[in-house]
Formats: structure tokens, sequence, C-alpha cells
């Protein structure tokens, strides 16, 4: 039995379980509470409590945050034995926050490597929108104090905590000082068995040949390889259908992007409720995510969770998730052909062949569950805060000696 744990998350968002990085301190924070430890957070929603929809004071407020955020850790220190925060969101030195246990920098797909893909993107499709000067002018200063607050805030931290191994070693090329653990995501248990109970028959799946993808539709997620994924898809199945789920923009945009004249094959919704995904993707044959960085991928394991077997972009997050068994789900970053080729594949499976892989894919799903990961990161802070409180006896018997 672990003692308990009084422990503040620390996040840059609102408290949304629809978004993704808020959505890991949301499923932590229910687990670890139900065993018993006292959970506190703050977020975006706390540091700034009338909300906006402006995109410049959002992206002002995101950029300030940890400033507000330090001055809560400043007043409430001594109530937490761990502050488990969003990398970023404390660039600061302990001493000053006034904390002296463990400070855990969690990565929710590491800013480095977000950094890389922004000036890949811009050689890549020199075409995409840039705004107005003053617009750019301001983005881009925002955006270098994230990164700035990314950065010195590894300076600090006692413990790092990522979702995949490739971070794991990027981590340990820029910071050698702190250790760093590998703790995945996953789904809970009525997650999982909704999945499982609203999954359609192969049957019916190979006979709808619909396709999905979940996430926003973002030049990072892949929205610029899509057109070709499509076309290939629907060359040779006319029939195929897409269905485009959680896109955080409208049905014309994604069209447009397409260039599709016709919706006729196509379903988007820019959000939905997290309990309506099991139906809403329950028929789906097969799922596509060429996203070109992910941290982990939730939504791919949310498809697996289905039975849908799910075809993505060799990445870190994908890659951790499907393991030894990445041969069948992982293409090459950008090659739009061997992943539409993979897909047709599914498409033209028997009912035996399909029934046999998408009972692999929940297979592989299962191995992910909120309540052991909760479990697991327990067990770390734990064992950090124990070597912790050794090595500063340590000191104090030198200083005493000395």
């Amino acid at each position: 039995m672990h003692q308990q744990l009084r422990i503040l998350g620390i996040v840059n968002l609102p408290w949304d379980p629809r978004l993704g990085a808020a959505r890991v301190w949301f499923e932590l924070s229910e687990q670890w509470a139900k065993a018993g430890h006292k959970i506190d957070k703050f977020c975006l929603s706390d540091a700034f409590p009338k909300p906006t929809r402006l995109r410049a004071l959002s992206a002002w407020r995101q950029a300030v945050f940890p400033y507000r955020a330090a001055r809560y850790v400043r007043r409430n220190a001594e109530k937490f034995d761990v502050i488990d925060c969003l990398i970023g969101t404390l660039p600061f030195s302990k001493k000053s926050l006034r904390f002296d246990r463990l400070l855990v920098g969690r990565s929710i797909g590491l800013y480095l490597a977000y950094d890389e893909f922004m000036r890949f993107s811009r050689r890549r499709w020199p075409d995409q929108p840039r705004g107005k000067f003053l617009g750019r002018l301001f983005y881009t200063f925002t955006s270098w104090l994230l990164r700035r607050s990314a950065g010195r805030a590894l300076a600090h931290c006692d413990l790092f905590n990522v979702p995949n191994e490739d971070e794991k070693r990027s981590l340990e090329q820029y910071c050698s000082t702190a250790q760093t653990i590998v703790v995945p995501y996953g789904l809970n248990e009525a997650e999982r068995a909704a999945f499982a109970a609203a999954a359609q028959s192969a049957p019916k799946r190979l006979t709808r040949k619909e396709i999905c993808f979940l996430g926003m539709w973002s030049v990072r997620k892949g929205s610029r390889d899509w057109p070709e994924i499509v076309r290939a898809i629907l060359n040779s199945v006319p029939d195929a259908r897409f269905s485009f789920l959680g896109t955080m923009t409208d049905q014309q945009t994604v069209l447009r992007d397409l260039q599709l004249s016709s919706s006729k094959s196509i379903r988007c919704l820019a959000s939905y409720d997290p309990k309506e995904l099991p139906q809403l993707i329950g028929g789906s044959v097969v799922g596509v995510f060429p996203s070109y960085i992910e941290g982990f991928g939730l939504s791919v394991l949310e498809q697996l969770a289905s039975g849908i077997p799910t075809i993505a972009y060799d990445v870190p997050g994908p890659r951790h998730i499907f393991d030894a068994a990445g041969a069948q789900f992982l293409v090459p970053v950008g090659d739009t052909k061997a992943m539409a080729d993979r897909v047709l594949e599914i498409l033209r499976m028997n009912e035996i062949d399909y029934g046999a892989l998408s009972a692999k894919c929940r297979q592989i799903a299962a191995q992910f569950r909120w309540e052991q990961i909760a479990s697991d990161s327990i067990r770390e802070y734990t064992a950090a805060l124990a070597w912790q409180k050794s090595r500063n006896q340590q000191r104090e018997a030198q200083t005493v000696f000395d």
C-alpha cells in the first residue's frame, strides 16, 4: 500500500477532458483520487477565469500562464508532495517557488520535436497562410516565450515523465541530470467496455467500407496528405466512405483541402461528446492516422479498443503503442501511397482475416489501462521522493561533519 500523496497538476489548458493534454491529468486525477491520494489542479481556467474566444488573447494567456502558476505554487507549496506539471509551465527554480518536494515535468509531446516539425512544414509546404505582419510578429513572440519557458524548465525538474522511448532519449541528450521515466497513456475500464459494446461485426464493417480519422484538421495531423490518400482509395474502391471526427473546423474547409466537389463520401464532425465516440466509430472498418508528430496518440488507442485496425505514420507515439506489431500498422512518414495501399489491403480482407486482425487490435489496446498507469506513476513518484529524502539526509549529515 503506497503512502497517500498530495499531488498538484498544472497544465496551461482549460480543465476539459476533450482536450488531449488536459485529458491526461483529468484521467490520472480520477484514478489517483480513487486510490486515496489528495489531488488538486491549476489550469488555464484557474489562472484566467473569464473565458475568451480571441485567438491572440488565448495565445498571450498561455505565454504568461507560468507566472500565475508560480504565484499559486508559492502560496500553497507546503500543501503538496508532488507537482506534476506540463514542461514549461513552471520554468523557475524550486527555491524561488518555495517548494522542496518532487517537481515532475510531464511531456504531452516534447516541444523540441514540435519546433523541428514547424521548421520542416514551412519548407515542405511554403504556401501555408502566414497571416498579417503584426499577427505574425505577435505569434512569433508568444511562441518564443513558450519555447523559452519550456527550455528553462528542463533545468529545474527533479523527474521527467514522458509517453514514449524516443522522447526519453531526446530529453536525456538535453538534460542528463534529472531521471526520465516512460509512462504511456491509456483508457479506463468504462471506456474500454463502451468501445467493445459499440463495435459492429466484421461483415457489417467490411460492407460499410468506412475509413475514420480522429483528430484536429491540421498540417501536423496530415491535412496536406489526405487528398492523395482519399484519391488513391476512391480510385480502387469508389464506394468507400470517410469519417473525419473532431476536426475543429467546418466540413467546407475539409472538402476544400481534400479537393472534392461533392460531400457524398465524406462525414465531418467539428466536435463530439467523448461519450458518443464508441457509436460514431463502431461501424468503421479501418482507421487512418497520418500525423507527423505525436507524443502518444490516444485517438489511435480508442480505435484499437473498438477493434479498428489503424494505419499510422511511423512516429514516436504510435510506434510505442504498436511496439513489436508495428510492421502491420506503421508506414514511413509522408508515404501516402504506402498508407493507402495498407488501407486497401484491409478493405479487401475476408471476414475471418479481418476478425483476427480486429481481435489483435483489441489486445494491443488492452495493454494501456489508466488504472495501471496511475498506479505505476505513484510507484515512480514514491521512489523518487524516497531517494530525494535520502539525498537530503546525506547532505545534512555531511554539513554536520563539516
